[in-house]
């Protein structure tokens, strides 16, 4: 009634059996792993220097770019400072003609902002500049002169002043001051350059990375409105979440809502993001970026926080960059409505060594809540 076994079939059988233990331990082994390699999920609003400091990241923990990566930002770049000085013209002329009144420079009168009549061809040949047939703009050394010789001039500089009351890259004045050596012939992108590259971001990028023994894998994901839709794909298994918000951005407007406070986009997204489901138990670390432009605002141009709604209600001394990154940090917190605790960096993603800095404490911090929770380790 029964059938026997073909011939051989037993030992098949037990070569199986062992093939299957085996896979099972690499399996195992693949899982253990995998549980050690700690998610770090960027987010935050577009312009907050998220990218930034995912590049930084790369350069500092991981293999960084090769020369033909590098390569691929010099179209981002001659894109960035070209596209930064017609803005700079435009927003002068437009000063100039008197239809605009600045708000942050009540001093200034429309002929403060009047273009030198003899860098008139100049202007001319910068506006008129265009993206080749393959969409990208070219930057020949003539006109790298006439950008640094514009750049120069007293109403062009007036008009920066103002920038907060228009869009600007935040790069805009650190390429202007190199932009004869971008125009080199053969011109490869150096780290830092890459690093004030203004790439939009879309899709979702990682990088794998090692602090002192601890794996990680960063995940940065487009901050625009419209690549937000995309970031609930990225939810799953997230150890901790950095959210990057440009501190220096409180008396700014987005690229894609002019009618909309940088800083109060992003003290709403802060405060969908910290009380989501998703992130019952993860931690959140936030990165107030751009510190070095805030001090700058604060300090040196003597523009209040107080001039963004949210922060209305300070009442500290208005040129105190400490006390008022204090401010600023004590509504960030107020957004968290759970018993987790908000770890918060004031940072500059593009100085290596702040970054190194708070990424060593970042790991510390995701260790030490890991052993919370595994109920090893106690505050108290």
């Amino acid at each position: 009634l029964f059938c026997s076994p073909p011939m051989g079939a037993c030992a098949a059988t037990g070569e199986e059996t062992l093939r299957d233990r085996e896979l099972g331990k690499e399996l195992k082994r693949a899982y253990d792993a995998q549980d050690h390699v700690h998610k770090l999920l960027l987010l935050g609003a577009g312009g907050s220097g998220k990218s930034t400091l995912f590049k930084q990241s790369n350069y500092i923990y991981g293999p960084g770019f090769t020369e033909l990566e590098l390569s691929t930002y010099t179209p981002a770049i001659y894109a960035n400072t070209i596209m930064s000085m017609q803005t700079l013209i435009e927003q002068s002329e437009y000063r100039a003609s008197g239809r605009c009144e600045s708000k942050l420079y009540e001093g200034l009168e429309p002929e403060d902002f009047k273009i030198d009549d003899s860098l008139k061809d100049m202007k001319k040949a910068v506006m008129e500049s265009r993206r080749d047939g393959d969409g990208v703009f070219q930057l020949p050394v003539k006109l790298a002169s006439y950008i640094r010789m514009l750049w120069k001039d007293k109403g062009i500089r007036n008009t920066y002043r103002c920038s907060a009351e228009y869009q600007l890259n935040d790069s805009a004045s650190y390429f202007f001051e190199r932009v004869e050596d971008l125009a080199v012939e053969g011109y490869i992108p150096k780290e830092e350059h890459v690093l004030r590259a203004r790439v939009r971001s879309t899709g979702v990028n990682e990088i794998h990375f090692t602090i002192e023994n601890t794996q990680f894998r960063m995940v940065d994901v487009g901050g625009q409105r419209s690549e937000r839709k995309k970031w609930i794909k990225c939810f799953e298994n997230v150890t901790c979440v950095l959210f990057v918000a440009a501190i220096s951005s409180y008396n700014q407007t987005l690229y894609e809502d002019e009618d909309t406070n940088r800083m109060i986009e992003a003290l709403n997204l802060f405060e969908e993001t910290c009380n989501s489901k998703w992130f019952e138990k993860t931690s959140i670390i936030l990165f107030l970026n751009k510190r070095d432009l805030f001090f700058e605002k604060v300090q040196q141009q003597h523009i209040p926080i107080t001039v963004c709604p949210a922060f209305a209600d300070y009442e500290g001394p208005e040129d105190s960059y400490e006390h008022s990154v204090e401010h600023i940090v004590r509504v960030f917190v107020r957004s968290n409505h759970t018993m987790k605790t908000i770890y918060p960096h004031a940072t500059c993603a593009i100085d290596r060594n702040n970054v190194n800095a708070v990424f060593l404490a970042v790991k510390d911090t995701v260790l030490k809540e890991n052993l919370k929770i595994a109920g090893i380790f106690d505050e108290q």
